[in-house]
């Protein structure tokens, strides 16, 4: 049984989701699984490099699809553009008698995918359906909260009109209840639903040392793009109220920096906050390494990969207990604020904040927690393994998934860059 792979981006200059389709890929391969990649045209310098071609089929942009990608109106339909050229491809290569598709990227629940008639279909891991807290929502931008609104009716009405979701063998879910139930919408039944981890942590982070705590470190960090969902003001202000004196770097960019700035002049504590912009990963990750904790108060993640990472890191992580990152750990693995009001999350993470600065003791027992549930559940290998574990049960009746008795070495990282930062 041949695996076609289908992502919409693939590679390690991209952002997250490409990033997730060029490891996941590569362990397919490494595993021997006879798996081909379908994505678009605009990674195939790097994948070249990094794969053989004969395992690559590339979707090439026409006229109008690059119209839509430069228009403002037309660009949420890229995404769609690229599916109905894969479905000609798959249509024009692949015998649905001997093949299975899994299509990966983009993750979110709502997007169509078109597969072709007579292919039997492995969709996700699903992730989406987020929204911020009820306490946050005046602070969601109207075309979101909109969005909210109309996700029930309109999975209803895309199911109708491009029922792929609904067809599929199998689906597997990162986003809990919340995407099960804009699945459930789709059509989706819970017995064709399994559970599994988002991403995981490459190798490379995980054969790092942890992190230890001892002593007084009063040095934080956060990272991200800098947009308002990200709560960096959040944890801005919960600097200015730490009586410890803590201190925090932000890594990243974005539209929302200069405000943030100024937020922190207003407050007084320019000196205490710096922001790094865009870094290199390794760079960011070694700031992460030496800090007493990671600041995440995210207010629409979905998932959390640099959670997963600072917990690989053993550093602890304060976050919300909303969304992904509320999923990832436990009491005893990280510090989560309630987002029960913004007054709470300031102060809930002041105050988490002062207590790792005071207690080195506590760090260094959720570091070591942090770190156990990150080897158990977020090493890539791990992550991989229990995705393609469902392979069997998405293929036609009767077909064997095999694997070829020769595997590929393992395609070294290229050009990661500051995707963490990005995430």
């Amino acid at each position: 049984m041949k695996i076609v792979l289908v992502s919409s981006n693939a590679g390690t200059e991209m952002g997250g989701e490409a990033i997730k389709a060029h490891q996941y890929f590569d362990y397919l391969l490494r595993q021997g699984f006879d798996a081909v990649l379908l994505t678009h045209a605009r990674g195939r310098a790097g994948l070249l490099r990094d794969f053989p071609a004969e395992r690559l089929v590339f979707v090439e942009d026409g006229p109008w699809q690059k119209a839509l990608w430069h228009s403002r109106i037309g660009a949420p339909l890229v995404s769609t553009c690229f599916h109905l050229l894969a479905a000609r491809e798959i249509r024009a290569r692949f015998d649905p008698e001997t093949t299975l598709l899994h299509y990966l990227c983009p993750v979110s629940p709502v997007e169509p995918r078109f597969p072709p008639r007579g292919f039997e279909v492995l969709m996700g891991p699903f992730t989406g359906n987020i929204h911020y807290p009820p306490a946050f929502a005046a602070r969601e931008a109207p075309r979101r909260r909109l969005g909210a609104w109309l996700h029930r009716p309109a999975q209803r009405l895309l199911s109708r009109i491009a029922p792929d979701k609904r067809r599929a063998r199998h689906v597997l879910v990162s986003g809990y209840e919340r995407t099960r139930a804009s699945l459930g919408w789709a059509g989706v039944s819970p017995g064709r639903m399994s559970d599994v981890v988002d991403s995981g942590v490459s190798e490379a982070i995980a054969a790092r040392p942890r992190a230890r705590h001892a002593g007084r470190c009063d040095s934080f960090a956060c990272s991200g793009r800098q947009v308002d969902h990200k709560g960096t003001d959040l944890a801005i202000r919960a600097v200015a109220e730490s009586r410890e004196g803590a201190r925090l770097t932000v890594y990243g960019d974005g539209a929302a920096r200069p405000g943030l700035e100024a937020l922190a002049r207003d407050l007084g504590v320019a000196d205490r906050v710096r922001f790094a912009g865009w870094r290199p990963h390794g760079e960011v990750l070694a700031g992460i390494a030496a800090a007493r904790g990671y600041v995440f108060p995210s207010l629409a993640e979905a998932n959390g990969i640099v959670m997963q990472e600072a917990m690989m890191l053993g550093v602890p992580v304060l976050a919300l207990r909303w969304g992904g990152p509320g999923r990832l750990a436990d009491e005893q693995s990280a510090l989560y604020v309630a987002p029960t009001s913004e007054r709470a999350v300031i102060e809930g993470l002041a105050a988490g904040m002062d207590r790792l600065i005071r207690e080195p003791l506590l760090a260094e027992t959720i570091s070591r927690r942090a770190r156990a549930i990150a080897e158990e559940r977020f090493g890539w290998e791990t992550v991989a393994a229990s995705w393609a574990a469902h392979y069997p049960e998405a293929a036609r009746p009767g077909a064997a998934v095999e694997r070829e008795t020769a595997c590929l070495a393992p395609a070294a990282p290229k050009g990661q860059g500051a995707e963490a930062q990005r995430a």
